[in-house]
């Protein structure tokens, strides 16, 4: 990664030009970087799903945005011009986050087409809601479409201190659930709690699934929602009540897993489900909580945006309790 002068977008037809107050980093900037996305971006490119700003300019054929209005630039959107009017949004084959092959906002300004835009009414500080939109419409996505949580489930919810983590336990208690989490030092259980975490379990100290199981009374979970993968797939499968289902939106913990036993896995009739980000209308319903202060930030640092790369050695060494925001006027 380098930090250069490149030339600003101009707005084009349909298109606005957002000033970009705040851009968060996610997990999934590193894997573009890596090349585990794709490698087929062209170079050099400008990664960042997590975007707020304002429009600093509107192309031909904008009517509903103004200069000057507070937006928030869709963490994910189609990107093939016959699919941008697909419903849900994420389920269109060439839905990707913001940032993978167009770019993103680790810039000054971006070139955004209009559809992908959201008003920001929510009144929090740009470095905090920039943290939020990719996490937030995954959560939903996740623990309410998919995770079918409703007042009363008992969940398990994966590396709770996490971005990811932090924003499903908050969805989860906003859908009423009950939600224990893992987290590995002291520091991020307080954040995990912070967010709402009814339980805590230390996973390098306990057996997790047997953890779960007490917590629940032998019972399990309804549900476990997992953006770690790889290693975690036994304990989460183990942590179900039958009929239970584990999400999967992540592989930090590694890109294969395997089923501990299959005997279990269909007699119990256990789920395993993958998940892909959410849609616009799955954004909305989580902003509604945003601004019913339901959901807040997990925001724990702020850095200009000359230091992206520190950002990402940090999150790659789990050097973080919660999302880092990158301002790019600092």
């Amino acid at each position: 990664m380098s930090f250069e002068d490149m030339d600003a977008p101009r707005a084009t037809p349909d298109h606005v030009v957002v000033r970009v107050a705040a851009a968060g980093v996610n997990y999934y900037d590193i894997l573009i970087r890596s090349g585990i996305i794709s490698r087929d971006i062209a170079l050099p490119h400008i990664g960042g799903s997590d975007v707020v700003g304002e429009i600093a300019e509107v192309g031909d054929g904008v009517s509903d945005w103004r200069e000057g209005d507070k937006v928030i630039v869709s963490p994910g959107y189609p990107t093939k011009p016959e699919e941008r009017g697909h419903v849900p949004e994420n389920e269109a084959s060439s839905y990707f986050p913001t940032g993978t092959f167009e770019r993103g906002g680790f810039a000054q300004f971006m070139l955004v087409d209009q559809r992908w835009l959201l008003r920001d009414n929510t009144g929090l500080p740009p470095e905090e809601l920039a943290t939020m939109p990719l996490a937030l419409v995954t959560a939903v996505h996740a623990v309410k479409t998919l995770g079918q949580v409703t007042p009363g489930s008992r969940i398990l919810v994966q590396a709770g201190a996490s971005g990811s983590g932090t924003m499903a336990i908050q969805v989860a208690k906003a859908m009423g659930a009950q939600v224990i989490t893992t987290v590995s030092t002291a520091a991020k259980a307080e954040v995990a709690r912070r967010m709402g975490a009814d339980e805590i379990v230390f996973y390098k100290d306990l057996d997790v699934a047997n953890a779960v199981l007490e917590w629940t009374g032998g019972a399990g979970v309804d549900a476990v929602i997992d953006p770690v993968g790889g290693i975690t797939l036994a304990d989460s499968l183990n942590s179900l009540k039958p009929r239970g289902i584990v999400v999967n939106f992540g592989l930090t913990g590694g890109a294969e897993a395997t089923i501990p036993h299959l005997y279990p896995f269909f007699r119990s009739e256990r789920r395993l489900v993958g998940s892909w980000m959410g849609s616009m209308e799955e954004l909305r319903f989580g902003l509604d909580l945003v601004r019913q202060g339901r959901i807040n930030a997990a925001l724990d640092k702020t850095l200009p945006l000359s230091r992206g790369a520190e950002a990402q050695r940090q999150l790659s060494a789990a050097q973080v309790a919660g999302k880092i925001a990158l301002l790019p006027w600092a």
